[in-house]
């Protein structure tokens, strides 16, 4: 059972309409439906997810006719996800809102008909033929008794809802159609096109075979990847340094004529002009001149001195950089143009569809720009800490660069936002996928693991019966972490609730600060309001698809976390599932919960802790209507964990901070990078609360609980004036003594000694 509704993207690719992605929603209809259309077109026309759709749209003009199927009913054997990005990217717009629910989509093979799965309330259709003008529309292609909807025709957003006023008489439409005032329906012809077999109709008729290219219509992808490379890098600074008599249908003037001649010149000259380019260079119109027509004959120049030094020259104040339509330049030429490029103007490096380009030339361009890292030593545990300039880039893009394997982008780029084809690929391979093409093998872990990055997220969770439990809990109100055993018994019945709830998920997408720092804020407010959380992972896995972007964030797309959006909720949380060892140099962020039913919230606030009164006692399980799931959380709280280097294996040193510490020790070190640092931190400060630094004195317990192979020390900062502090060397934060856990002045780096081995459970 269920309110099925289907989603498609569709492009014109070379002169035909293709469908470059389907999936399967099993609830969606109505105002909701809405909601995630709007959320689509915002992700789909952002500017951040501008590059990595084109490039997928250039790998889709470069199939050929047998990798478009003439019939449009696919099947499983079809790779499902032959454009990972887009459909990434209708994923996320379609399950999540950090303050709504999440709600689950079904990949269908990516070329089937848009009426092959199991419906209920139409369909939602996206044409992204041109980015600057997404066009969106619903269908209904059956005829349901409760709606009065013409059938076979593309509908506007109002429309569609009209039909659900009796479900959705409360709320006020307005705000919401408001969204899709500016926006053009998909065409019919655009319809009929990509489903041939389906009688579509416009205005009550059926529309005939004739090939649909109205005025206005979509414009072709067929113009050519370098052309659409080249509006989008270079159509700001062109249209700025226009002169008068460029403008169409006047005459060029006797300056632009020569200007001409000389970038002609220039193109085809043999030897090195940096004399007569820096001479011209004064021009306000030259750079942008001379970059159009670069990339008007990328494909075709040669990799001679003077070209190498006029692309640099072209791209050096460019935030983003594409080399990718350079195709007869070496990895060397490449390599030269990278380095000298700008440090911190280029953001953005584009290298996709370069089938050609390997592992060893990839690091060879990246490393020119690598920057050194240092030991620093805090009290015999030593911290790894990045120095030297700031980094070059933010995002390298690599769709469609079959040489660059995961593992090693796991190895090399967890300080990028990365996109790789195979990266956004890996959640989408299905075991019945993998099955049908002889391979049962599961994919193999990913950890992005480099020093001064969050490799892993460790839940713990307190269930609301835990919470009230007088008898778990010290005088001072504190868990008694000690009392909350493991048992692979305990969640046979929901009544087993002695027992500590905790899940260790590896992070394997790139994490750079910044996005660590939003898609927490994302995940906390998620979690801060949703009803159940058997499907908080999955919304995870959602939070964590985000890139640097903290502006905008909500809708600028990186890869799904496949630990997350694979997890299965339905199994228990039991003792296998402890937490990784951290290696020197790695992060984790730890997330508390303290479970209560939110709306009975006031009634669970007015109770004895202790339970003794059978009275309050029913009162709770009446609030909860006897449910056994985790309920919205009550208490929040989160904790940075950085492993430290020690020389005795016996014992892990932990460093335990909040998101102001944590991005002072990733960034901070950095001199190039302490804006970006602040930066971040005032985002974070200026988002509403929804979890807290657990800063109390017993984390160390809870970190034993989750680490309990070795002895654990850890060395606690405090929150209250931590970021003016933080700025001194960590010589000047030497450490006191060890001494037992007590609330000291803050700014301080403490010695916590680990737990007395007797109160540690087995």
């Amino acid at each position: 059972m269920g309110q099925r509704h289907q989603l498609f993207v569709i492009g014109r690719i070379l002169g035909h309409y293709r469908q470059l992605c389907a999936l399967h929603n099993q609830w969606l209809f109505g105002k909701e439906a809405l909601e995630r259309c709007v959320d689509v077109l915002r992700i789909l026309e952002h500017p951040t997810n501008r590059l990595p759709i084109q490039q997928e749209l250039i790998a889709a003009a470069k199939k050929n006719d047998e990798f478009w199927p003439a019939e449009t009913r696919g099947d499983i054997e079809t790779d499902p996800v032959p454009f990972p990005f887009i459909t990434t990217c209708l994923n996320v717009g379609a399950t999540f809102r950090p303050d709504g629910d999440y709600h689950g989509l079904i990949v269908h093979p990516f070329y089937g008909a848009f009426d092959q799965g199991h419906n209920d309330d139409g369909i939602m259709i996206f044409d992204i033929t041109d980015l600057d003008n997404v066009r969106y529309c619903f269908v209904d292609y059956e005829e349901y008794h409760e709606r009065n909807l013409e059938v076979m025709t593309p509908l506007s957003a109002g429309t569609y809802w009209e039909a659900y006023d009796d479900f959705n008489c409360s709320h006020n439409k307005i705000p919401l159609l408001r969204e899709f005032q500016s926006r053009n329906l998909v065409t019919v012809g655009a319809l009929k096109e990509t489903w041939p077999h389906g009688e579509w109709r416009e205005n009550g008729s059926t529309v005939g075979h004739e090939k649909h290219n109205p005025t206005g219509s979509p414009q072709d992808a067929e113009s050519g990847p370098v052309a659409a490379t080249n509006a989008r890098l270079s159509a700001g600074k062109q249209l700025a340094g226009r002169s008068a008599n460029t403008l169409p249908g006047r005459t060029k003037s006797l300056r632009d004529l020569s200007m001409d001649s000389l970038l002609d010149l220039l193109l085809h000259s043999a030897h090195d002009d940096s004399d007569l380019v820096a001479k011209v260079g004064i021009f306000p119109d030259f750079v942008g001149k001379l970059r159009r027509r670069l990339y008007d004959h990328a494909a075709t120049l040669q990799p001679t001195v003077s070209i190498i030094n006029l692309i640099s020259k072209a791209l050096e104040d460019d935030v983003e950089v594409d080399l990718s339509v350079f195709k007869k330049l070496s990895v060397g030429d490449l390599a030269v143009i990278v380095a000298k490029l700008r440090g911190g103007k280029t953001k953005v490096l584009n290298l996709s569809n370069m089938p050609e380009l390997t592992e060893p030339g990839l690091q060879r361009i990246l490393n020119i720009h690598q920057a050194p890292s240092k030991l620093t030593k805090s009290k015999g545990a030593t911290s790894v800490v990045a120095t030297g300039p700031a980094m070059d880039f933010s995002a390298i893009v690599l769709l469609e660069t079959p040489n660059i394997s995961v593992s090693f982008l796991s190895k090399h780029m967890g300080l990028y936002d990365v996109y790789h084809s195979a990266l956004f690929r890996r959640p989408w391979y299905s075991e019945e996928y993998r099955s049908c093409h002889e391979t049962k093998k599961p994919l193999p872990a990913l950890q992005f693991g480099l020093a001064n990055t969050v490799s892993q997220l460790v839940w713990v969770g307190i269930t609301s019966v835990q919470s009230r439990d007088g008898t778990l809990r010290q005088g001072n109100g504190q868990f008694d972490w000690s009392s909350l055993k493991y048992s692979a018994a305990a969640y046979s019945t929901y009544n087993r609730d002695t027992d500590l709830k905790y899940k260790s998920f590896l992070l394997d997408v790139p994490s750079p600060a910044a996005k660590i720092v939003h898609s927490l804020q994302r995940l906390t407010q998620y979690l801060f309001g949703v009803r159940y959380l058997e499907n908080w992972p999955q919304a995870a896995a959602r939070c964590f698809a985000t890139t640097s972007n903290l502006e905008d964030g909500a809708y600028s797309v990186g890869p799904l976390s496949t630990t997350f959006d694979r997890d299965d909720t339905s199994e228990d949380y039991v003792e296998s599932a402890k937490g990784r060892p951290l290696m020197p140099g790695q992060w984790a962020i730890i997330l508390v919960h303290e479970a209560f039913d939110a709306r009975r919230q006031k009634l669970l606030d007015e109770l004895n802790l202790g339970g003794n009164d059978e009275t309050e006692g029913s009162k709770i399980y009446q609030a909860q209507d006897h449910e056994p799931n985790l309920r919205p959380l009550k208490r929040l709280r989160y904790a940075f964990v950085k492993a430290l280097s020690q020389s005795d294996p016996s014992k892990q040193h932990l460093l335990v901070t909040c998101v102001s510490g944590y991005v002072e020790d990733v960034l901070g070190g950095t001199a190039g990078n302490t804006e970006e640092a602040e930066r971040v931190v005032r985002w974070w400060r200026k988002q509403k609360p929804y979890a807290r630094y657990y800063n109390d004195a017993d984390v160390d317990e809870i970190l034993q609980k989750i680490y309990p192979d070795r002895q654990l020390v850890v060395h606690q900062r405090f929150k209250r004036g931590q970021w003016k502090r933080l700025k001194r060397s960590h010589a000047a934060q030497a450490a006191p003594p060890a001494r037992p856990r007590v609330n000291t002045q803050p700014g301080l780096i403490i010695a916590v000694p680990p737990p007395q081995p007797a109160r540690r459970e087995a």
